[in-house]
């Protein structure tokens, strides 16, 4: 006898995050690489030619490699919700139940407000690349304004829905699914300031290169993910 869908839908939680542990302390430890390696490889350089060599360094892989297995981590774990998602509506008659009526126009204008802040994050890239440190900061300040903004509707939201997360399986799966990308979004936009700081506080762009990198990804991850929850849970239904 096969155990039940919810079952097999814990067991695969629990392996995403675990999962999701390990790539973050990877991630994590790959980033705090940079800067005691690169002493050590400047080191032995003698001239300034010398130091300005574009093979990457083992730490700034061994980062890169980090941040590319906690966001596989992290497509893993959505993808055990919207999982949850299409199988809770399969198995009920009505679905979305009565009473949990969504704004739809305000959820589109939102969502094209955060896939807005993807091309403000390649501004903050491109900036960056060129070290212009003043551009980075405009195009990073706008950044975090949409995610901020994309953040409090979400909290509105939250406050004057019509169902709880306790109402129905429709209203656990709504909360539990938007609110795991809610709580992406203010990850991501603490991360952002972060990186606005030491944009402002660094003395030079390349010891910031492996934090922009990786917190960029996970802008256009979160940017992404919100996309397909919108056309899921708005379009589809």
């Amino acid at each position: 006898m096969s155990p039940p869908p919810w079952l097999i839908l814990s067991r695969r939680l629990d392996r995403c995050r675990s999962a999701l542990a390990l790539a973050l302390a990877l991630a994590l430890n790959g980033l705090r690489l940079p800067r005691k390696a690169s002493k050590d490889y400047v080191r032995p350089m003698t001239t300034a030619a010398a130091t300005e060599t574009t093979q990457p360094t083992p730490a700034r892989t061994t980062g890169q490699f980090g941040v590319v297995v906690f966001l596989a981590s992290d497509v893993m774990l959505f993808a055990s919700f919207f999982a949850a998602y299409f199988l809770l509506r399969s198995t009920s008659d009505q679905w979305p139940p009565e009473g949990t009526d969504l704004e739809t126009v305000r959820a589109a204008v939102f969502t094209l407000v955060l896939v807005s802040s993807s091309f403000t994050m390649i501004g903050t890239d491109r900036a960056h690349e060129r070290g212009d440190r003043r551009k980075m900061r405009r195009w990073l300040a706008a950044t975090i304004a949409l995610g901020a903004a994309f953040f409090i509707n979400q909290i509105v939201d939250y406050a004057t829905l019509a169902f709880r997360y306790d109402d129905s399986p429709y209203g656990s799966i709504y909360w539990g699914l938007t609110g795991l990308h809610t709580f992406h979004v203010l990850c991501g936009v603490s991360a952002l300031c972060l990186l606005y700081i030491r944009a402002v506080r660094t003395r030079s762009m390349d010891e910031i290169t492996p934090w922009a990198n990786g917190i960029s990804l996970f802008w256009h991850l979160v940017d992404v993910v919100w996309v397909c929850v919108f056309v899921t849970i708005w379009v589809i239904r």
